[in-house]
């Protein structure tokens, strides 16, 4: 199913809601600078409250940083990373108990 999102999530059997933050996090992912009024009130009518579009926003800048420091100091990837299945990627987490997505505490 991530390989769905990645090649186009529009098709990928989301939400309404989910599809309007994805559009939206593509957008300011490309071009932050015209990030306007309208694309937040998009969210907001798509369900979003102005919580989630805080955190929207600071997880995106954030996976952005990241990516752009990555970038910046050459860090290279191993080759496969991303053909294995998520469930086998993350099996080491299964005994981490998840806080609620935008809740700070």
């Amino acid at each position: 199913m991530s390989r769905q999102f990645g090649e186009n999530y529009r098709d990928a059997g989301l939400t309404v809601k989910q599809v309007a933050m994805l559009e939206f996090v593509d957008f300011l992912t490309v071009t932050p600078s015209r990030v306007s009024q309208a694309h937040v009130d998009s969210l907001r009518d798509s369900g979003w409250s102005d919580e989630d579009v805080v955190d929207i926003v600071h997880i995106t800048s954030l996976f952005n940083y990241l990516v752009r420091v990555a970038d910046g100091l050459g860090v290279e990837l191993p080759p496969n990373r991303g053909q294995e299945e998520i469930t086998q990627q993350l099996s080491f987490r299964d005994d981490i108990v998840l806080k609620p997505f935008g809740i700070i505490a």
